[in-house]
């Protein structure tokens, strides 16, 4: 099953891309850049383009193609139930500066003559990340990496799919990825304002990342991982593990700091099968409990000791 390279703009993505390319070889990854772009593949056209949209067609004739990657400038939805989440990838950027970077980009390649608040006071903006990936957690999303720690991820990322895509920086507007647009106090305190999804979401996954990469390092796995219920008589999630391993995830429950018992992630979890999940969505866990209003509660995989989520959660009041 090829991969399938979320392409958020301005995140390394054509560096990404590029390296791919000189990895897989350019015959071996087709694109969707849109109807009109040069880079989207015939194959695309033909099918998702031209006619009747046949996304099985689609699928069937990149696995004839032999494809090793399905990439573009396409939101998380469009082809994830095709290859399954396991095979989705992408790369978040801090949002302010993937901001500023994409008006320098327009500036710079498409003339554009408006100021930068003009640019990002438009609703299409708002929260681009977030909208890209809406629909799918990205707590499940098989590998996340991050444009400030790109060598890293690219580091994560070849391990964990076995494969040896070399580092580039293409397509920059700074000089190295790790260069700081400088924007004003004024535009910073607006940007927050009107991107408060994307900020949340990147601080989520710098923490995910924060913790996979310290497994990485201790050659440990990682399970994609989530509390999904905490109620006083009941505690829900789904954990599964990186690569697409059938082993079930064993996940102790911890109740204010004391192990209360360790459940195995085997329930069928019919919301989670559009994305494709290992066990053919038997990924579920849950645990009847006798909580109290307040009590925190956290998750942790026995095998590895990864905790999720990263703070407890408490128990929330009965409603009246």
């Amino acid at each position: 099953m090829p991969l399938f390279f979320v392409h958020i703009p301005k995140t390394a993505g054509t560096s990404f891309r590029l390296g791919a390319e000189r990895y897989f070889g350019r015959e071996r990854i087709v694109y969707d850049y849109g109807k009109d772009s040069p880079a989207t593949s015939p194959l695309t056209v033909e099918t998702l383009y031209e006619g009747c949209k046949d996304f099985w067609c689609f699928k069937s004739l990149c696995q004839r193609k032999r494809a090793s990657m399905v990439g573009g400038h396409v939101n998380a939805g469009r082809f994830v139930s095709l290859f399954g989440v396991g095979q989705t990838l992408t790369f978040l950027r801090d949002p302010l500066q993937r901001m500023a970077s994409e008006y320098a980009h327009f500036v710079r390649h498409y003339e554009y003559k408006g100021s930068f608040h003009d640019f990002y006071s438009r609703p299409i903006m708002h929260n681009r990340q977030s909208k890209i990936l809406h629909g799918v957690d990205v707590e499940a999303i098989g590998f996340v990496g991050l444009t400030e720690r790109y060598g890293e991820s690219l580091a994560v990322l070849n391990t964990r799919y076995s494969i040896d895509i070399p580092q580039r920086e293409d397509n920059l507007g700074r000089k190295r990825l790790e260069a700081k647009h400088e924007i004003s106090v004024e535009d910073e305190a607006e940007l927050q304002r009107l991107n408060k999804r994307d900020i949340r979401l990147y601080d989520q996954a710098a923490e995910l990342f924060d913790q996979r990469y310290r497994l990485f390092q201790e050659g440990k796995p990682w399970a994609h991982v989530r509390l999904v219920e905490v109620k006083p008589q009941r505690v829900a999630g789904w954990a599964w593990w990186a690569g697409g391993s059938d082993e079930r995830v064993l996940v102790e429950v911890w109740v204010n700091g004391k192990h209360l018992e360790t459940v195995a992630a085997v329930d069928l979890r019919p919301g989670l099968c559009r994305l494709l999940p290992p066990r053919g969505g038997y990924v579920g866990f849950h645990l009847p409990v006798k909580l109290k209003p307040g009590d925190r509660v956290q998750c942790r995989v026995e095998r590895t000791g990864q905790w999720f989520p990263l703070k407890p959660r408490r128990v929330p009041k009965p409603e009246a």
